[in-house]
């Protein structure tokens, strides 16, 4: 059996091969940016059956959580271990849907979590051909009107497996107001950039390139006001997954430590550090008086050859070398100096 849409294939590709509606096929120019053509340039080249984390999943399985029920307990999919070879039509759907999220991710070095795809999954879907819809009509015993639904359902189960691979991190929320599914939101963990062959120092480096080209371009105040656009429309829309769970911010913030290689520990002491030299020198104006201020104004504005006689002239004829009678004797010196 041949696949639609596919002309000439060689006997091994036939013989993988399987019925479905579409091909899929992404055939956007990728955006002028360095990390999304460094990608994309390595997904050209890139064997699915040997990704590292794919051919673990393939394995072991999985167990996907989807979200949480009433009870406590959560609603989850299992991914059952399959053969180590990926078939011909889930390594094409890979390729163009990792193709469209490297086209729509969010490459802002900035930004508060790093690497996310601003497409739902039927964007996505749609983007690649991947999309179908059904045609309304009547169904069931009594008659029932359905409305022509939208399905991709190709598109969510390599979705699932980028998932199960711990490639990326898909955001899930029911509303129960309307008893329906917000669209999703996706970001890229380390690991997707690890199955394409790059390490950390690469993924930094590449986090670099972009900040320097931002700059290279006057992009920086653009991209600052675009986050601020993008946060204020995701707070009043009501269809898009939140972040409000700690446990999904936390891992956000993680992935993105691991990206840029940010020490959370070396990171609060330093903040601690700093609150406390500020809150130091704070308490010290606070307390200081006007005459305390005076003569260390005058200390700085003299030479210091003439304070340190000052303050000799002071020893020798008082007997004093510190305290409130010397500092004040010290002043009225230097007032005289000046």
């Amino acid at each position: 059996m041949s696949v639609i849409g596919l002309n000439n294939s060689p006997a091994w590709q036939e013989d993988r091969s399987g019925w479905r509606r579409y091909t899929p096929k992404f055939d956007i120019p990728m955006p002028n940016h360095p990390i999304a053509r460094r990608l994309d340039a390595l997904l050209s080249g890139h064997n699915w059956n040997l990704n590292r984390f794919m051919r673990k999943l393939r394995k072991d399985g999985a167990t996907l959580k989807r979200r949480k029920l009433a009870d406590g307990s959560w609603k989850t999919k299992h991914i059952a271990p399959r053969r180590a070879s990926i078939r011909l039509e889930r390594e094409q759907t890979l390729d163009a849907l990792v193709r469209a999220m490297i086209y729509r991710a969010n490459y802002d070095p900035d930004a508060p979590y790093l690497f996310e795809v601003k497409a739902s999954m039927e964007e996505l879907a749609k983007m690649i051909g991947q999309l179908h819809q059904y045609e309304p009509g009547y169904d069931g015993n009594n008659g029932q009107y359905r409305h022509g639904r939208k399905a991709c359902d190709p598109v969510h189960a390599a979705a699932d497996d980028l998932e199960a691979a711990e490639m990326i991190v898909v955001v899930r929320e029911f509303d129960q107001e309307t008893k329906t599914n917000k669209a999703k939101r996706i970001f890229l963990r380390p690991n997707f950039f690890k199955g394409f062959g790059l390490t950390m120092d690469d993924t930094r480096s590449m986090l670099s390139m972009a900040k320097k080209w931002q700059e290279r371009n006057g992009l920086i105040k653009t991209a600052k006001q675009k986050r601020q656009d993008e946060l204020l429309r995701q707070t009043e829309s009501d269809r898009i997954a939140s972040l409000d769970r700690p446990s999904l911010r936390n891992l956000l913030a993680r992935i993105r430590r691991e990206f840029t290689g940010e020490n959370k520990h070396t990171k609060s002491v330093m903040a601690a550090h700093q609150r406390l030299k500020e809150a130091e020198k704070r308490a010290t104006k606070s307390t200081r008086s006007e005459s305390e201020s005076r003569l260390i104004t005058l200390q700085a504005q003299l030479p210091p050859s003439v304070v340190i006689r000052a303050k000799w002239a002071i020893r020798d004829k008082h007997g004093l070398s510190a305290g409130p009678e010397f500092d004040a004797l010290l002043l009225e010196s230097l007032e005289l100096l000046t």
